[in-house]
């Protein structure tokens, strides 16, 4: 059994839920380059990160649907350790000069407005370089809202 697997088992045990109505999406891994993974786990795990944002042409281009409410994944290390379990709350799809900061925010990871749409805007030109797209101000993004819905 894999140790995502026994981290769910061990959720529902101590949730009393049933695994046919829990929802497992699956897992997912912050490794990127330009800020280490374990960073990003670390905010996430302190409630400092609860939002997500990625190409909405990268889900068409990848055949990939695009996340809804509800989706529950557990979230690993870069050793593929489990280190918590997060639940999507919200999504929201709209072009990218629509983002406020007080939803960039959510992302925890930068102290400005100006400092996030430019790292944004870097990520989100090499995912469309690499995937065949372009990227620009009008380009839609999915945000993920989540929340930490169990941590052993």
């Amino acid at each position: 059994m894999s140790k995502a697997s026994e981290y769910w088992n061990e959720y529902l045990t101590k949730t009393g839920q049933k695994a046919e109505e829990a929802g497992f999406t699956g897992e997912l891994c912050f490794e990127d380059s330009g800020f280490n993974g374990m960073e990003k786990l670390n905010l996430i795990l302190s409630g400092r990160k609860t939002a997500i944002f990625s190409a909405f042409d990268s889900y068409i281009v990848n055949r990939e649907p695009v996340p809804v409410c509800g989706e529950v994944y557990i979230v690993e290390d870069g050793e593929k350790n489990p280190k918590c379990i997060i639940e999507v709350t919200d999504v929201n799809i709209l072009p990218f000069c629509d983002i406020s900061w007080n939803l960039a925010q959510r992302e925890g990871e930068d102290e400005n407005f100006s400092q996030w749409r430019e790292k944004q805007i870097e990520y989100m030109k090499d995912e469309a370089d690499l995937c065949g797209f372009d990227f620009n101000e009008g380009s839609r993004v999915v945000c993920q809202i989540f929340q930490v819905i169990y941590r052993a």
